[in-house]
């Protein structure tokens, strides 16, 4: 009885010692997921600032030029094909 009471507990202790394993690598896949997504946000930051950048030049060419130039939502769609 004793003995197969060991060996339960040994099983037990196996298991707990793989959750604690695989607990510990999906807090280090998180951890990386969380330096992910901060990272795009820096990105999307950045993104945003030069596509406002460059749609204040488009309209400043614009103004500069006249009607040569029309912006993209001002052009007709092209045919299809």
């Amino acid at each position: 009885m004793a003995e197969e009471l060991d060996v339960r507990v040994s099983e037990q202790e196996a298991k707990i010692h793989q959750l604690e394993i695989h607990q510990a690598y999906q807090d280090e896949t998180v951890d990386q997921l969380s330096h992910l997504v901060a990272k795009q946000q820096q990105d999307i930051v950045e993104l945003k600032h030069q596509l406002k950048v460059l749609s204040e030049f488009l309209k400043n060419m614009k103004s500069e030029m006249g009607s040569q130039i029309k912006l993209p939502s001002e052009e007709s769609p092209p045919p299809h094909y």
